[in-house]
């Protein structure tokens, strides 16, 4: 594999394989601002927290969150590292806090699977989100209802 400009090469399997021998597919990865970190989402409807930094260590995630029913599209890290925003095939996008691994927000409104989510440039209180039923959606992080 290619080095890239910043001397980080990193390859790891990601995935175990599932009872039956396959793997299932990685939709989306994504480092964190100043690429300390960095995430993945798949078709196990899981998303894992990666430092690629830690030499052989690296293709062991340090932290797994699991609250989608259906495959994980999108994964966006806010700009404080606090929290994540992932998104997929259940129509739901997830606001997670990092640490405790918890579900702070469910936000429901897209009739179709969410395809991406990425959070605004003020400070974490807008999270724009994409949906197969052609609709884009921004949420109002500050205010408590969905």
């Amino acid at each position: 594999m290619p080095s890239s400009s910043s001397g980080l090469t990193c390859t790891a399997t990601l995935i175990p394989p599932s009872a039956t021998g396959k793997r299932p597919a990685i939709n989306c990865c994504t480092f964190n601002a100043d690429g300390a970190y960095c995430m993945s989402a798949g078709d196990d409807r899981t998303v894992r927290l990666w430092n690629p930094h830690r030499g052989e260590q690296a293709s062991t995630p340090i932290k797994e969150y699991t609250a989608h029913n259906q495959r994980v599209l999108d994964v966006c890290i806010a700009a404080d590292n606090a929290s994540f925003a992932s998104c997929g095939g259940d129509r739901t996008v997830f606001l997670w806090d990092v640490t405790s691994g918890l579900v702070t927000r469910r936000l429901l409104g897209h009739d179709q699977r969410v395809n991406a989510v990425r959070f605004g440039p003020e400070g974490g209180a807008c999270l724009m989100s994409a949906s197969y039923d052609r609709t884009v959606r921004c949420w109002d992080l500050r205010a408590r209802s969905t």
